[in-house]
């Protein structure tokens, strides 16, 4: 399985012109949410103090919330591209040399979602390194070894959460068209559902319980607080803390539930462990009822 892992990622990389497209498309991402939705942020920032330029410190800290968005997107978008070789390996018939193999269809299955992890997972973070020289500087890749493991570490679980999420439609598409428009309703819908493209506290309640119980959610939340934290404590220094938690919660900082109480790391941990594991369940019953009616 070790062999066909590898040969997965080397068919994606080996594909110039795609691997080229996903660094194309993360750049994009970048110069859009750094025009527009960074933009938005930091004039409503302005409105709020009154005030025709903000301050240095206010523009660092929206560019690190908007580093969080861009990570949680790039992990779903990125980790999907990868597993497009399996659609590409169906609508050409090799999986049906590989079933020639001693492998079993789930350990096929497995290794075409674990190099579609792996990859997603490093380019996520190449574009979380990019973002950071590109809107904070150099000085931004400083902020602590710890923090950057953990960060990397997270991009993992969202690349593998990201895949677990949709795989029981990827795995029933068959030609790359029908890849290409699913890639397409994805990646746009993805922005809304973590409340990327919009702030969480401009929605009805409806909509944000939709949003903050999406899976990426919390991890987006929890990558704002790790690579928000100083920024956070050194532009509501002097402010009400009632003002700096008004705006952690309306920004997906902080995420509550519905009785108000906010969630915890603790709560994250257990939320992502159960999506996981119940996400893993569903995606080998699927995978095995598919075989049984002869769908491979």
């Amino acid at each position: 399985m070790l062999a066909l892992i590898k040969r997965n990622m080397k068919v994606f990389v080996r594909d110039r012109m795609a691997f080229f497209l996903s660094l194309l498309s993360v750049l994009i991402l970048l110069i859009l949410y750094k025009v527009f939705l960074g933009q938005m942020q930091i004039d409503g920032i302005k409105a709020a103090m009154n005030v025709k330029n903000a301050p240095s410190n206010v523009v660092t800290m929206v560019n690190y919330w908007l580093i969080a968005g861009l990570v949680t997107i790039t992990s779903m978008s990125a980790t999907l591209g990868a597993y497009g070789v399996s659609v590409d390996d169906r609508q050409h018939h090799r999986v049906d040399d590989f079933m020639l193999t001693l492998l079993s269809p789930i350990k096929i299955e497995i290794s075409y979602m674990i190099a579609a992890i792996l990859i997603g997972s490093l380019i996520t973070f190449m574009l979380y390194a990019i973002s950071i020289v590109v809107l904070i500087g150099g000085t931004g890749l400083l902020i602590g070894w710890a923090t950057t493991l953990k960060v990397m570490l997270l991009i993992i679980v969202s690349s593998t959460l990201s895949l677990l999420i949709v795989y029981p439609i990827m795995y029933l598409i068959r030609t790359n068209s029908q890849f290409a428009s699913f890639s397409t309703i994805i990646g746009t819908a993805i922005g809304f559902l973590t409340g990327v493209y919009i702030s969480i506290g401009s929605v009805s309640t409806s909509i944000k319980n939709i949003i903050t119980w999406f899976p990426l959610t919390p991890i987006n939340s929890a990558i704002k607080q790790l690579i928000m934290k100083n920024s956070l404590s050194e532009v509501f220094k002097n402010a009400p803390n009632q003002i700096r938690t008004n705006y952690e919660i309306d920004y997906g900082v902080l995420l509550r539930f519905p009785n108000g109480t906010h969630f915890t790391n603790m709560t994250i941990l257990e939320y992502m462990g159960i999506l996981i594991a119940a996400l893993i369940v569903l995606d080998v019953i699927i995978t095995k009822l598919v075989k049984i009616n002869g769908r491979r």
